[in-house]
């Protein structure tokens, strides 16, 4: 089965196909793409990838056509980035 993998950059957004058995799991993606030479760079967390925009346990099993989608960690948590967008807005005001 074929299965894309999305990752994104703030610049750039990667996409490859990989070939997967079927009934293979998350899990076993990952450890495929590892083994990618344009995949080296990739910081995976098995607790942030999803499918088609669903978190999913690496346990997952996959299907034909899946999206699977890394996601990065974030650099700043949202709520605190909301309220310092706030503190600005206020102050510059």
């Amino acid at each position: 089965m074929n299965v894309e993998v999305l990752y994104a950059l703030p610049d750039r957004q990667h996409q490859v196909e990989i070939a997967l058995p079927d009934g293979a799991t998350i899990a076993q993606a990952i450890e495929r793409l590892a083994q990618m030479p344009e995949c080296s760079g990739w910081q995976v967390d098995e607790s942030a990838v999803g499918v088609f925009g669903q978190l999913r346990p690496v346990e997952s099993v996959l299907k034909t056509g899946d999206r699977l989608e890394v996601y990065r960690p974030l650099q700043v948590d949202p709520k605190t980035a909301r309220r310092l967008r706030a503190e600005s807005q206020r102050s510059s005001s």
